[in-house]
């Protein structure tokens, strides 16, 4: 029987927790600078620093820099902010405008519950990732930006430029050590701190450490339609051939119409090709990179990588790849595989395009990392440790009036309740028990329309921070199955030592580095494109190609980044 104390109803014990946890008082002179200049702000944070004493709310001199609630018990900071507990200060007393890149324009589940529980307005500000991406550039070009901006838009670049540099993401390691103990909760796990701590000193950004799988994007295939052709999973890239056209040339998905299915596509936005080069020795990211040991190598020139996309271009040239591979979009690309027409993505898993029941197991299957003719051990880049740390998700900028407001929020919502709710729905879905664990429904017994409420872009913008503690999980009615364990385990094998290191840039080269880098990557990502498929012969341009990448200043990226280039 299913304990029905809810997450709404643990919300008290949660607030007082709480208060029991010990906060400093006092401002950072910065948080209100408002719009001044960074040397303003810089002359502001001295002249706070020469002088710990603040005014209480009756005028008279305070320590702590907090100030007594009239008729109350908890602190207020600067007579708005409490300096612990919930409320984080009084109904509709402040409030802030939240940029982010958000498919479904942020309006999410969260954001109410958050506003009752903190007593904070939030503007949320959503648009798509390429609408967001163009509106955050005009809008940090024109001064009329949003409190907080977070997402994919945001950069380790942008945080040098707009933060270090210029001064308009503001620094918050301050207001965490004084008001957010979740945060530096997360700030103290291993690697956390440093990776987050800019070359300055500084921490612009909200924490975002959370557990991730060894791979993240690769082909799989779907076994159905491998039974239905008779044939066994491919080990070699020939044997993978063979299992294309097998699915173009047979009625692989048993509808009855033989001229329907496409043996190989992909995610629009997650491709990944260059990952699969290492069926021939070198694994590459997007930008080009890989690791040998310890090094950093620019892998996109390497032979390997080029027998790579010829065998890509080959597949191509006899129908086996999707022809909308580079033309389509994810949510077009998304409704074609729930068609059954797709027999092997290169994917993070396969609810990206069949959402599959919990408690069944998914009809795909990763691709194991296939043997290239000639090549003695294939590879496959590594993608994390089980740890990913992303250090410029949300940054809080000079137009907020109230910073320590704003990274109190954040703390709040990393409460594990919030977390929670962020990940898998409200009390209507999960249940908290009394031992502290947590149990799910299956909402696949709900309404399609609460199933739709509930479903995961749903709950809270995926590009914005959460915290769940490593080892923590929901407890389901019935269990999802975890995709990724399998799939980690059967690419550990072959994985690269280290992967592609995540470091801030050298702050005085950081603008050139950005420049240099986005050139290069679209530059490759544009030739990868034409020569598989087939409006350019790789051959033929190889030359070109080479030379075309050191005229965009290759040597010097791979200067500034302390890489080598692959031969």
């Amino acid at each position: 029987m299913r304990n029905k104390k809810l997450l709404a109803t643990s919300l008290a014990s949660v607030m007082v927790l709480s208060t029991l946890l010990s906060g400093c008082g006092g401002d950072d002179a910065q948080s209100s600078a408002g719009g001044e200049s960074s040397d303003q702000a810089s002359d502001s944070d001295s002249s706070a620093a020469s002088d710990d004493s603040t005014t209480a709310d009756d005028g008279t001199a305070s320590d702590d820099g907090a100030s007594q609630e009239a008729g109350g018990d908890r602190e207020k900071v600067d007579g708005l902010m409490y300096a612990e507990g919930l409320p984080i200060v009084d109904d509709g007393a402040y409030s802030f405008s939240l940029f982010v890149d958000a498919q479904d324009g942020g309006n999410t589940l969260m954001f109410p519950v958050l506003k009752e529980q903190t007593g904070v307005d939030v503007e949320v500000q959503g648009f798509a990732y390429d609408i967001a991406r163009e509106k955050y550039s005009l809008a940090l070009g024109s001064g009329d930006y949003a409190d907080c901006i977070g997402g994919w838009i945001l950069s380790a670049s942008d945080v040098l430029t707009y933060g270090v540099d210029m001064g308009i993401f503001v620094p918050l390691e301050e207001y965490f050590e004084k008001y957010c103990p979740k945060i530096t909760e997360v700030l103290n796990l291993e690697g956390v701190r440093e990776a987050m701590t800019a070359p300055d000193g500084h921490i612009y950004s909200i924490p975002y450490a959370i557990e991730a799988p060894l791979v993240d994007y690769n082909p799989c295939v779907n076994m159905r339609w491998l039974e239905n052709v008779n044939m066994e999973m491919p080990t070699t890239t020939e044997e993978f051939r063979e299992v294309l056209r097998a699915f173009k040339e047979q009625d692989a998905n048993g509808n009855g119409d033989p001229n329907d299915e496409i043996p190989l596509s992909g995610s629009p936005e997650n491709l990944h090709l260059g990952y699969l080069c290492g069926y021939f020795g070198c694994s590459i990211d997007n930008n080009g990179f890989t690791m040998d040991g310890d090094q950093l190598v620019f892998g996109a020139t390497s032979q390997q990588y080029k027998k790579g996309i010829e065998y890509l271009a080959s597949l191509y040239a006899e129908g086996l790849i999707d022809p909308e591979l580079f033309t389509q979009d994810a949510p077009t690309w998304s409704a074609r595989g729930g068609q059954d027409i797709f027999g092997a993505c290169i994917m993070y898993a396969s609810g990206d395009i069949n959402p599959y029941p919990a408690g069944t197991i998914p009809e795909w299957e990763a691709v194991p990392v296939l043997k290239g003719e000639g090549v003695d051990k294939p590879v496959w880049l590594r993608n994390t440790y089980g740890t990913s740390v992303l250090k410029n998700q949300v940054v809080i900028t000079d137009n907020a009036e109230h910073p320590e407001i704003i990274c109190r929020w954040w703390d709040n919502f990393f409460e594990l309740d919030n977390a929670v709710m962020s990940q898998h729905g409200d009390e209507n879905v999960v249940t908290k028990h009394e031992d502290g664990s947590y149990t799910k429904i299956d909402i696949a017994t709900m309404s399609e329309e609460d199933q739709e409420k509930y479903s995961w872009g749903n709950l809270w913008p995926q590009s914005l921070p959460k915290y769940i503690p490593a080892g923590f999980k929901v407890k389901e009615e019935v269990e999802a199955y975890q995709e990724t364990v399998p799939r980690d385990a059967l690419y550990e094998p072959y994985l690269t030592e280290n992967t592609v290191p995540s470091t801030w840039p050298d702050l005085e080269n950081a603008e050139e580095l950005s420049e240099l880098q986005t050139a290069i990557k679209d530059y490759v990502t544009q030739c990868q494109a034409k020569w598989v498929s087939g409006q350019s012969d790789i051959n033929a341009d190889w030359d070109s190609y080479l030379a075309q990448l050191d005229k965009l200043g290759l040597d010097r990226l791979l200067e500034l980044k302390g890489a080598v280039k692959a031969e």
